[in-house]
């Protein structure tokens, strides 16, 4: 079977599943650049098992880009399924048109999104690019109801698991007591340890976390608490002043890392944040679940409706509630029982959404919707 995939950018995640799928059915992925003004990943295995072309052109802002040579490309040659990763940049905008007007049916793939205030005409263009798709695959239940919103027939959506980019094995396997002990004395972190990855702009959340953070100290019942933030970005001098200002204690701001370097932080973590205001999915919450972390993060990311479970391995919040945010930790910071419970359950979910599981899924689907039996 000959797929194509045209996707933004060679993100780690993205090349992961790409390796992996390759290897049952004969894949080719146009990425429309090499990267992105905010990503800053280092990519291993770039088509070790799938073939690869970066079309020319060129990217406005930080993610729309421009590759006229789409159209000679889906004219040169055929393929049995097209897939295409999302619809938003004026390619992707190209691309459906082209393949409509050759009546070539095709699948559109999204990772997650929440329907927005836009005005009648940007609803309408929105209506038909997600509904000219002829298949929907949805990371999981809000990425289904947005698909849906805009026009995608609810019958001809498939849900897979997304999962994040793979980690060597026995990476997750959690540090002894003495490991985690020593780590945390030479980082300077408290008994418990409130964990937030992702980068330091304002969609993250992160200055209601800090200002959260200073009430979380103070009612912490002499717990040593500390608060350890890793990604970097604009925002990071605006956080150190916030810290500063509000005289509050153990909160450490690192710069972004990449993901074997964030290893041993996440197992020496005890709770994971992620005070979003928006990520259509947030695969932070993927690799936090598979570390054994309770989560905390809000209704707005795409993940929390489906890999965390309110009450059973983290709290789902409304974004900028800064009074449920320091209910939330509190609980998970006075009750360490509590934190061993939700951190199992956090594992058994993340089972789930393995790189394997994803690959298999989509296999399941191609072969529904080709009626072709792939290796």
């Amino acid at each position: 079977m000959k797929v194509l995939f045209l996707t933004n950018i060679p993100s780690p995640y993205r090349v992961d599943f790409f390796n992996r799928l390759g290897r049952h059915c004969e894949l080719t992925v146009w990425f429309e650049a090499a990267n992105e003004a905010n990503r800053q990943w280092k990519v291993d295995g770039l088509g070790r098992h799938f073939r690869y072309k970066f079309l020319k052109g060129r990217t406005f802002g930080l993610d729309k880009h421009l590759n006229p040579s789409i159209i000679r490309e889906l004219a040169a040659q055929p393929f049995d399924v097209y897939i295409l990763g999302c619809y938003s940049s004026p390619t992707e905008m190209i691309a459906i048109h082209w393949l409509k007007l050759h009546r070539k049916p095709f699948i559109l793939n999204s990772d997650g999104g929440f329907p927005g205030d836009e005005r009648w005409l940007l609803r309408k263009l929105k209506t038909y690019l997600i509904s000219s798709a002829s298949l929907w695959l949805s990371s999981g239940s809000q990425c289904t109801r947005y698909l849906r919103h805009y026009g995608a027939d609810g019958s001809r959506i498939r849900e897979y698991p997304l999962a994040a980019a793979e980690l060597p094995d026995g990476a997750t396997a959690p540090l002894s007591p003495t490991e985690r002990a020593k780590f945390k004395a030479q980082h300077r972190l408290g008994e418990v340890t409130l964990l937030g990855v992702g980068q330091f702009i304002p969609r993250k959340g992160f200055d209601v976390l800090i200002r959260a953070f200073a009430r979380i100290q103070q009612e912490a019942e002499g717990r040593s608490v500390s608060l350890l933030l890793v990604g970097g970005g604009p925002e990071k001098t605006r956080y150190a002043q916030m810290v500063r200002e509000s005289n509050v204690r153990n909160v450490t701001l690192l710069d972004f890392m990449q993901q074997r370097e964030l290893v041993a932080y996440w197992k020496a973590a005890d709770i994971f944040v992620l005070p979003t205001r928006h990520d259509v999915w947030g695969l932070v919450l993927n690799e936090a679940a598979a570390f054994g972390l309770p989560i905390i993060t809000t209704t707005k990311a795409g993940a929390a409706h489906d890999l965390v479970r309110d009450g059973e391995n983290g709290f789902v919040i409304p974004p900028d509630d800064e009074d449920a945010l320091v209910r939330s930790c509190l609980k998970l910071v006075q009750d360490r029982e509590m934190r061993l419970r939700f951190g199992r359950r956090s594992r058994e979910l993340a089972v789930k959404y393995s790189m394997d599981c994803m690959v298999e899924r989509h296999l399941h689907i191609f072969q529904e919707w080709k009626g072709v039996q792939v290796r």
